[in-house]
């Protein structure tokens, strides 16, 4: 006989959510003392929350759950765009990921690696010339300078340059408005739009051999790429996926400021990265993803009937797994609510537990294709600001909100009097 699921009362906690944020969640996992509980949302929508490594080998068993359909209609037209990879499953989203999973090679890799150090390395000029810089939004503008180029999509105008990172950074905040009216939806679309239109005029040139982009980038894979049937995709659609390619390095901007603020605020920490000993940059780099808030939770829904946990789930039921809560869960992680990157000296690097950008198997899985590039982006920029350059961290709210979606430095991160980290005199 089954368990009861113990139920939060409420005809509909999405404002709830909104108002809690990433503590949502965790806060009723402490009021039921329950992994598995229920609610209801988007409209009195019946949903069952787990959470931890167990929720998450689930979540991410395609025999039992499935992501296609659950996400709101608006947040895929802002965040993924409109018949994104997201939004399929089965064989059609296995034979999607191949093509962005192709783009993994070990060179592509160590070439965005590369790139990473280069761009930031030349930014240091224009660092220099202003007066203060807002770490979150000059990540912004160099992050699509990095994926424009490992895409090896041409820039355009520097005008243009800066409103589509602009457009980036309102695609990925609109998740702060999930299964609401907002005034931002417009706004978002706007921005998706202006981007897509520009990505598919390259594509559309690509195809028509006036452009000719490096075999193994990500404009010539997307524009030459053909499906299981032997089609190529859609120009449209085409520059909707080389998109979801370079928006998930934008949104890097959020962990480059949480990682320059933890070096800020937890003594020793930029030293270490700056030395980067035993490979300490990359376990500073999982630290800052595992600690600060990113996403907090993902809806799927049920594929069959079957039980968990003791408990009893319907085919057809949504579920949501908790991000969020698993990444600071006391069972998974010792001390969870202390910023400590030597705890992954001896991590067994498990599919299930650090889960900030999904989980389970990268090739078959929703787990982000992106993850790898995120971990080096993020390895190359920390230790750009421990060792390239000097600067100095004025007085400013340092605030990291968790009733706020999604999650930032409340003024973005500044810093000012920039320097070169070296004595040209020596």
């Amino acid at each position: 006989m089954s368990k009861s699921i113990p139920k939060e009362q409420g005809l509909d906690q999405t404002l709830n959510i909104l108002k809690e944020g990433y503590e949502f969640i965790p806060n009723r996992t402490k009021k039921f003392n329950s992994n598995v509980f229920e609610i209801r949302v988007l409209g009195g929508k019946r949903a069952i929350v787990i959470s931890g490594k167990e929720a998450a080998e689930l979540f991410y068993d395609n025999e039992k759950i499935e992501r296609a359909g659950t996400l709101p209609k608006r947040l895929v037209n802002t965040l993924f765009g409109k018949g994104a990879i997201h939004t399929t499953t089965g064989a059609t989203h296995k034979d999607r990921k191949s093509l962005f999973m192709s783009l993994m090679t070990e060179n592509n890799l160590e070439y965005l690696r590369k790139l990473t150090r280069n761009y930031w390395y030349t930014d240091t000029e224009r660092l220099q010339m202003k007066e203060q810089t807002n770490v979150y939004l000059e990540s912004t503008l160099v992050l699509l300078k990095i994926g424009f180029r490992f895409a090896d999509v041409p820039f355009d105008t520097p005008e243009r340059m800066e409103q589509y990172a602009k457009d980036m950074n309102a695609m990925v905040n609109s998740f702060g408005s999930i299964g609401t009216v907002y005034s931002g939806y417009k706004k978002a679309l706007d921005a998706r739009s202006r981007v897509e239109d520009y990505l598919e005029k390259q594509i559309k040139l690509t195809r028509k051999g006036k452009l000719n982009p490096e075999a193994g980038s990500g404009l010539y894979e997307f524009s030459h790429w053909k499906d299981m049937n032997g089609n190529h995709m859609d120009a449209r659609l085409a520059a909707v996926d080389l998109m979801n390619t370079i928006r998930p390095l934008v949104a890097i901007n959020r962990f480059i400021s949480f990682g320059v603020l933890a070096m800020h605020e937890y003594p020793g920490e930029r030293a270490k990265v700056a030395k980067d000993e035993n490979s300490y940059a990359y376990k500073f780099a999982q630290e800052v993803r595992r600690y600060y808030p990113f996403v907090p939770f993902l809806p799927g829904k049920a594929k069959t009937d079957f039980t968990f946990e003791g408990y009893k789930f319907d085919k057809e039921t949504m579920i949501i797994l908790d991000i969020f809560g698993t990444l600071h869960s006391e069972s998974l992680w010792n001390n969870a609510e202390q910023f400590y990157p030597e705890r992954f000296e001896h991590w067994d690097g498990s599919p299930f537990d650090l889960i900030p950008q999904g989980g389970g198997d990268y090739y078959t899985n929703h787990r982000c294709a992106g993850e790898w590039m995120t971990i080096i982006i993020m390895e190359e920029t920390m230790k750009y600001f421990a060792r390239e350059i000097q600067y100095d961290v004025p007085a400013q709210d340092f605030t990291v909100d968790r009733t706020k979606l999604p999650g930032q430095v409340k003024s973005g991160m500044i810093i000012e009097n920039i320097r070169n980290n070296f004595d040209r005199r020596q």
